[in-house]
């Protein structure tokens, strides 16, 4: 198991102790201003104690990661991770409120004392903190609703991306992409899971993709939900491969023997889902004498992300098909090795999650994730190559979307 550093403890302490210290500052100042001394009173008993228990339950998690083998316990810390984040998060922001009216009223004062030696010492911009405290309400609304729905909220998405390469006989072709499940973050929801499956069997698919993170890290996850996802339905297939989570590697593990069979068992459920894992290896699909190509690659990232991807491998035996398809986890993968480097027509990714908060406005979008990916959610193109990236059907840590709802993919292909 994985063991955290005292230090990490001391720190997170520190910076809760100090968030917490200054939003109590904050709201007692504002309270203050009411003259209500019963309203201050309980104020702070209501406070401390509240911060009593996000402190236990601050515990409660990061012991939990210490423990992730167990699945029921991984589960409930992502739940603690989820009233952490709907606490500390408006709190960080009110922070920001109180900082900047403090900054003011200090330099007023110093500016009164020093140079005009006025008696002034302070300034009334209490509508700072007024703003601070609808900001911070309004990013709770947001948190609380994201966990309480948002994780859920599972959107079908369509795209139609045309091919000067594809077979006529695949001309229409409709296929469905879904990816990054964390099938562990629904131990207790397998009916959403159900829902999601009935979401995309309505779409009537012809061929289903899964982009790989079926688990958070221990295969055990998935037992249970096999004869749920065996119920996806597609003429032409269903095809997955592993993502960055699904190898274990995350799991300080008793032995080396144990990682490898957690990886076998995992393969073994996803068999029993009526998947068709693909390790480095390729699939032709016929339809009416002509062919099209699947290939799929183990996880390819850059690093700290691990890379047991090999496309040459993968993709022998494809290289008189007319079109290809690459399904490959990370989509740092198409820059470095498939746009320019191949001819592969269309590459299809997940593992960003879109960082699972963000903004959509119409087809403008906005996330956080893109400070570290330059693709991280979408349709893509370099002259007639294609990247989609989806951002994902599950949830890992916080267990929210906020604004970043969980996605199902129709693509639709045209000659």
């Amino acid at each position: 198991m994985r063991r955290r550093s005292p230090v990490t403890f001391l720190l997170v302490l520190l910076f809760v102790g100090f968030i917490e210290g200054a939003a109590y500052y904050g709201w007692s100042h504002l309270l203050l201003n009411l003259k209500h001394p019963t309203l201050s009173a309980l104020f702070k008993v209501f406070y401390w104690i509240e911060t009593l228990g996000l402190v236990a339950v601050l515990f409660f998690v990061m012991g939990s990661f210490a423990r992730i083998l167990n699945v029921k316990r991984t589960y409930y810390g992502f739940q603690g991770a989820g009233i952490i984040m709907s606490d500390i998060l408006p709190k960080l922001l009110f922070t920001v409120f109180v900082m900047l009216y403090t900054i003011i009223q200090g330099g007023y004062v110093a500016i009164n004392h020093f140079i005009l030696h006025s008696t002034q010492t302070r300034l009334n911009i209490d509508w700072l903190l007024i703003f601070g405290t609808v900001a911070s309400l309004t990013i709770f609304a947001f948190i609380v609703r994201g966990i309480l729905i948002g994780r859920f909220d599972f959107k079908v998405l369509k795209e139609t991306i045309h091919f000067d390469t594809l077979p006529d006989a695949f001309d229409g072709l409709r296929a469905v992409q879904i990816s990054d499940i964390h099938i562990g973050s629904f131990y207790q929801h397998k009916d959403q899971i159900a829902k999601a499956v009935d979401m995309v069997n309505s779409l009537k698919p012809d061929i289903i993709f899964f982009t790989g993170d079926m688990v958070n890290n221990v295969a055990e996850e998935l037992k249970g939900f096999e004869p749920i996802l065996a119920k996806l339905q597609a003429p032409l297939g269903k095809f997955s491969i592993l993502g960055n989570h699904d190898y274990g590697d995350y799991v300080k593990w008793e032995s080396k023997e144990a990682k490898i069979k957690n990886l076998d068992t995992l393969k073994d459920l996803q068999q029993h889902a009526g998947f068709d894992l693909l390790l480095n290896e390729n699939r032709l699909i016929t339809k009416n004498g002509q062919q099209i190509a699947v290939i799929g690659v183990e996880n390819w990232g850059t690093p700290p992300f691990a890379q047991y991807g090999q496309l040459p491998v993968a993709v022998k035996g494809t290289e008189n098909t007319p079109f290809r398809i690459l399904l490959s986890h990370d989509p740092s993968h198409w820059d470095v090795e498939v746009a320019k480097k191949t001819d592969i027509q269309l590459t299809l990714a997940g593992h960003t999650h879109g960082m699972q908060f963000g903004i959509r406005i119409g087809d403008w979008q906005w996330s956080p994730v893109q400070w570290r990916y330059e693709r991280w959610h979408g349709l893509y193109t370099h002259l007639k190559q294609h990247l989609y990236v989806n951002r994902g059907l599950g949830h890992i840590g916080f267990p929210g979307r906020v604004g970043m709802l969980p996605e199902i993919t129709l693509l639709e292909f045209r000659k």
